[in-house]
Order: C-alpha cells, then sequence, then structure tokens
C-alpha cells in the first residue's frame, strides 16, 4: 500500500524532472522573419527533432560467377540505418536560399545534415524537405548519399526552446486635483 509520504515524494521527483525538460515549440517562418539573425547567429541556436526518424540506405551487389560450366548468381545486400531519436538537438550547418536550414544533428561531422523549410500547410512549421515524395516517407539526402525514410516523416520538423521574458516598467504617481 502506498503512503502519502511516497506519493508526495513521487510527485516531488516528477515536478523537478519536469522542469527541467526544455519547453519546445515548433520552428515557424514568422519566428524567423521576426528575430532576424544572421547566419552567424543563428549557428547559436539549439534546434530539436520534433519526431523521430529512421533513415535506411539499401544497397545491394549482384555478382555472377562461371564455375565448371555452372553459373552461380549471388546478392550482397548492404543496409545502412541511422536513428535520430525525437527531441535530439542539433544545430544549424549552414542557411540554404535564407529560408531552408541544414542542421546537423551528429556530432562528429557537419556532413550529415537534414534540409527544413517552412511548409505552408502546417503553419508555416519548418519540415524535413526532400528530394522526393513517396506517400508518407521520402528520399533525403544526409551525408551526400541518398536515405530512404521510414513512414511519419512528412511530420518531422524542428523544435527550439522558447523563453518569453517580458519586462516592464510601471511609473504611477496620485494626481489630487486643482483649484484656481
Amino acid at each position: 500500500m502506498l503512503s502519502i509520504k511516497n506519493v508526495i515524494l513521487g510527485l516531488g521527483a516528477l515536478m523537478i524532472l519536469s522542469s527541467c525538460s526544455p519547453n519546445l515549440s515548433p520552428y515557424t517562418q514568422n519566428l524567423h522573419r521576426s528575430l532576424n539573425l544572421t547566419e552567424a547567429e543563428m549557428k547559436k541556436v539549439q534546434f530539436y527533432l520534433s519526431e523521430e526518424l529512421v533513415l535506411e540506405r539499401i544497397s545491394d551487389l549482384d555478382q555472377a560467377e562461371i564455375k565448371e560450366g555452372r553459373i552461380t548468381l549471388s546478392r550482397d545486400r548492404d543496409v545502412k540505418r541511422v536513428r535520430i531519436p525525437a527531441r535530439t538537438p542539433g544545430v544549424l550547418v549552414s542557411s540554404k536560399d535564407g529560408k531552408r536550414l541544414a542542421v546537423s544533428f551528429d556530432p562528429e561531422s557537419d556532413r550529415e545534415y537534414l534540409t527544413f523549410g517552412p511548409s505552408s500547410g502546417m503553419q508555416g512549421r519548418y519540415m524535413l524537405t526532400a528530394r522526393e515524395w513517396q506517400g508518407r516517407s521520402a528520399i533525403v539526402t544526409y551525408g551526400g548519399q541518398p536515405y530512404r525514410t521510414k513512414p511519419g516523416a512528412q511530420s518531422v520538423g524542428l523544435l527550439v526552446e522558447l523563453r518569453a521574458l517580458e519586462k516592464q516598467r510601471t511609473e504611477s504617481r496620485t494626481v489630487r486635483g486643482r483649484k484656481p
């Protein structure tokens, strides 16, 4: 049976953990315009991936060998898979044409990036862009190579941590009235 003390401790721990997680909001075209940041300033922004994204590159190598009058066909399949979990932090590598953003989530290489751009159908949110869309999957360029995404890529976008700071200076005085 749970005691009240354990319930209170559990709730307290949950509140502390939830207060440590960043408040992430979609990165939008309106936000991009209103910030009006240079590319150097944009490289200091911490971006996050909104949804998990899985990329796959499959290479087939077919070989034929003739030995003792018999033809032997062999097929080697090389599968490269890249998984980027939701909320993975990334940084801007470059800004393509001032609108599209090349963001790398790989800590070891600036060559491995994904491109995001504003989507009119998603209220201007910066969403994954692709060379080609095939239903809910896409062909994207990653590390200079074409990769196919798993279904669901159409909902992958960029998030940023937003903190609203509001400063207000108030000056007040009481007017007592005036006589001639």
